[in-house]
């Protein structure tokens, strides 16, 4: 014997106590457990774990206590060779005494004060009430013995049974003194049944064997099965307080109570097409009539009648058949016999009469009992051909095919909405109404289709073959804002996009449907081996869904969590912390308050921003690996019985970092990063100044240079004039030259020494060079200097003698000596805030000989051009030279100042 605490497991043996190791029974009342050992009975306090152990009477045999009951605050056991004891406990230690002693008593089971005693082969009952009075007798019945009792909130009462030496064990319900066995009606095919104890939340009864495990019978009569003799069920429908079977084996009618009023047999449908036949034996039209489709053969002998379906008009019923179509009345009289073959007929809005034939298209009878009909070709678009169902709506016939669509029958023409180009769907199994008066479609491996055509033809609704849990649609029905669709997985019941299954676990043994009928509130649905019965307002109600998840293991890096966390076999913890290295979990879960666990289906997620694991029926989650960080484990609850989802926050995880990430490491680190990156930045930017400075002395240097090249050449220049004049003898220009040009390079040399001048320094010394140049041409060149009023010449600065080497270019190229009128002017204007704009502008020869501007290289403009780049730094490196073909040059310089 065995006690766990939710937290411990104390063992009790015959060591400390225990009457004997081998335990049979256990027993609860008033904090104490009844053990039933092979030798007697041992007492338990449940708090002190106390053990007393009663003197039992003397035996010659074990005396094994094998079944408690209480009443009236006692309680009794059965030893199963002595009989019925009552443990007094009275005094400070229990006794036992005697209360009825006889031989073979396997169980006990009391219910109100009626007391049933499992005997060898029969049940012993006896009244609580006389057996205290000392009357002892008891009433005898049943057989088998019976191991144990459980009752109903119904009051029923079953008894588990094992024949022991006889295969006479099962389930049996217990009235009226008699032993019924429902083993059968249940689905229990073992005689070896030990126990049997009810669950009143469920109203389940969980029936154990000891060959074939434990079975749950469902006892809230939602579904019954009736096996019908184990007949094919092929159709059903009703007629005032009656329900009409069409079986392999005939019809047959039941009453109010579903009890068989009538069955029509086989033999009594050939007995009825022979009288037929006798009775037009001389007519031609009878005895030649054919379908087109399948002859008639009138040697099938009875046992060969194959039915194939039964509809109902009016007050009869027509039954198509491999031999021909009868008509029966609700009293179960065959009234005609249609001598036609036909697998599919039925009956227009107009109550004409349609016989649809599989290769030579449909007729239309008008009277059927006269066989006169009008027939519409195979080779017309709109006949119906390959028709599986018939069904009347709104004065319209609709008949689905399953290879050609939907047709509808009105105004005694068909038509086809596939070749009519109305709805392209070709291939439908079944058909039927909603509430809302909509046709309801489907195909056999397709979609469901919900399409209003009161007016115009419209597709209201698509339901999708994946929504369906189940490949092959078997029925179609439709109840309140419900449709029940078949499949082999079971009851399909959809509303609203929400998709709920009715299948093996709730009771439906055998999903493989042959027919389908609503009577009221109830779903038949037929089967190879009898129907079932299916109570809708049961069916359809509200259903319990699961109210947690528990976590039953968890598995850190594959080891078990400390069992501290751990009661009831189940942790109890909601927050889990781990360092880095411990990030590999296995969960185990458990969904609690829910009845039919093969309906649910689980997926999970660790935040509520990540996306949703698949779908599985694992109770577990795996996650290997994860990033340290805060999770939250959310699973959410599938329940294809209830029709919903649950989302129910599990346990969150909390990973802790590495050392390398936590605050205090990465702000070390930051401050040891930002120290190297300052003493880095700040040797690079001592290296770069002093870079600074030895690269502009450099460029001095170099501009000193260029500026010492551009002295010679303007001297040299200038000799070549003043030779000219002495060859000439020309001794007062000379002079007056020689002066000039004394005063110009006193100027030069004192702005040679400077990087920059003022621009009134500059204009300054070009007016002198120009004046100088001028001489040359008998001062004939008219110049002038244009300064912009925000141009500031005592401000701005720039390159010493830059704008020489252009003035001087005017002299040398833009003009000869016939030039009239020439002219040179220079400004200077502030484009922006930083730029100067410099122009040169003269009126000479221009761009009169492309090819001696394109190759004539001026040393001046490109020494100039040359101290401009290496003053880029402070500079806009720009020149422009435009030659303007017979009006000038015009040479454009951009400074940055």
């Amino acid at each position: 014997m065995t006690k766990f605490d939710g937290e411990k497991f104390t063992v009790f043996t015959s060591k400390n106590g225990l009457l004997a190791d081998k335990v049979r029974k256990v027993f609860s009342f008033k904090n104490k457990i009844y053990v039933g050992t092979e030798q007697g009975v041992s007492i338990i306090d449940i708090k002190t774990n106390q053990l007393t152990s009663p003197n039992v009477p003397s035996h010659e045999e074990d005396f094994i206590c094998i079944s408690f009951f209480k009443y009236k605050e006692e309680v009794y056991f059965t030893s199963i060779f002595k009989g019925l004891y009552k443990i007094d406990q009275s005094g400070r230690i229990p006794k036992i005494s005697p209360v009825v002693l006889h031989k073979n008593s396997y169980s006990l089971g009391l219910f109100n004060n009626i007391l049933y005693s499992g005997n060898e082969g029969f049940i012993d009952q006896y009244d609580i009430e006389k057996i205290k009075e000392g009357n002892l007798t008891s009433v005898k019945f049943g057989k088998s013995f019976v191991w144990e009792f459980a009752r109903d909130k119904r009051n029923s009462i079953f008894a588990a049974a094992w024949g022991v030496y006889n295969t006479d064990g099962g389930l049996f319900k217990i009235e009226n003194n008699q032993m019924t066995d429902v083993s059968d009606f249940y689905g229990i095919d073992s005689k070896v049944l030990l126990n049997v104890v009810y669950d009143n939340v469920k109203d389940v009864l969980y029936v154990g064997s000891n060959d074939k495990g434990i079975y749950e019978v469902r006892l809230n009569k939602m579904i019954d099965f009736n096996k019908f003799d184990e007949k094919k069920i092929i159709g059903f429908e009703s007629i005032d307080n009656q329900k009409v079977i069409l079986h392999n084996e005939g019809v047959t009618f039941l009453n109010l109570n579903n009890s068989i009023l009538k069955t029509i047999p086989l033999i009594a449908f050939k007995d009825f097409e022979m009288k037929f036949l006798r009775e037009h034996k001389n007519n031609k039209t009878i005895q030649s009539v054919e379908s087109r489709d399948f002859r008639l053969n009138f040697d099938i002998p009875a046992k060969g009648i194959e039915f194939y379906e039964m509809i109902r008009h009016k007050n009869s019923f027509w039954i198509g058949s491999n031999i021909g179509i009868f008509e029966i009345n609700a009293l179960g009289n065959i009234l005609n016999y249609i001598p036609k073959h036909s697998l599919k007929i039925g009956f227009a809005y107009n109550d004409k009469f349609i016989e649809t034939i599989t290769y030579a298209g449909t007729r239309v009878y008008d009277n059927v009992y006269k066989i006169k009909n009008n027939h519409y070709s195979k080779f017309e678009s709109n006949t119906p051909q390959y028709i599986v169902k018939i069904l009347n709506h709104n004065n319209k016939t609709y008949l689905i095919s399953v290879f050609n669509g939907l047709y509808v029958y009105k105004n005694d023409k068909f038509q086809s909405y596939l070749f009519d180009g109305i709805w392209k769907e070709k291939k439908f199994k079944h058909i039927t109404v909603n509430n809302k008066g909509q046709i309801v479609l489907a195909a056999e491996f397709g979609n469901v289709f919900i399409v209003d055509d009161s007016k115009s033809f419209k597709v209201v609704k698509t339901i999708s073959k994946n929504e369906l849990i189940g490949n092959t649609i078997l029925f179609l029905e439709s109840y309140k804002d419900f449709l029940l669709i078949g499949t082999e997985k079971g009851i399909n019941i959809y509303t609203n996009g929400i998709v709920r299954l009715l299948d093996q676990e709730q009771g439906l043994k055998d999903c493989v449907i042959t027919t389908s009928k609503i009577f009221k509130n109830e779903l038949w649905l037929g089967t190879n081996k009898g129907y079932y019965k299916i109570n809708l307002k049961q069916l359809l109600q509200k259903q319990i869904k699961v109210k947690s998840i528990a976590i039953s293991k968890i598995l850190i890096n594959n080891m078990p969590l400390d069992s501290s966390h751990k009661n009831w076999f189940q942790y109890n913890l909601k927050k889990l912390k781990c360092d880095y290295k411990h990030n590999s979990f296995l969960i185990d879960f458990l969904p609690k308050g829910h009845a039919f666990p093969k309906k649910l289906k689980f997926r999970y997620r660790l935040n509520s921003k990540n996306r949703w694991s698949p779908y599985s029926d694992k109770t577990t989650v795996f996650l290997p690996y994860l990033p340290f960080g805060n999770y939250n484990l959310q699973i959410e609850v599938l329940d294809m019985n209830a029709g919903n989802s649950s989302i129910f926050n599990v346990l969150e995880i909390d990973i802790a970092p590495p050392f390398w990430f936590t605050w205090w490491f990465i702000t070390l680190v930051t401050i040891l990063a930002a120290g190297l990156i300052s003493f880095w930045l700040l040797h690079n930017k001592k290296k770069a100044k002093e870079k600074e400075i030895i690269q502009r002395r450099i460029a001095e240097t170099k501009l000193e240079a260029l500026l010492s090249q551009m002295n010679p050449h303007f001297m040299f220049n200038a000799m070549n004039n003043i030779q000219g004049y002495i060859m000439n003898n020309d001794v007062e220009n000379s002079l007056n030259y020689i002066q000039a040009f004394a005063r110009l390079m006193r100027k030069t040399l004192e702005n040679s020494s400077q990087q920059k001048i003022t621009l009134e320094e500059e204009i300054e010394y070009l007016k002198l060079y120009i004046t100088i140049e001028n001489m040359r041409f008998d001062n004939r060149i008219h110049f002038e200097f244009k300064i912009d009023p925000e141009v500031d010449p005592y401000f701005y600065e720039i390159p010493t003698m830059l704008l020489q080497p252009f003035v001087e270019n005017v002299f040398v190229h833009a003009f000869d000596y016939t030039h009239k009128n020439p002219k040179l002017i220079i400004s200077f204007s502030i484009l922006n805030e930083h730029i100067l704009e410099c122009k040169i502008i003269d009126n000479g020869v221009g761009c009169r000989d492309k090819e001696i501007i394109k190759t004539h290289n001026s040393k001046g403009i490109n020494l100039a051009k040359e101290r401009l780049m290496l003053l880029k730094g402070s500079f806009e490196n720009k020149i422009d030279v435009q030659h303007i073909e017979k009006s000038g040059t015009t040479v454009t310089i951009h400074l940055k100042v």
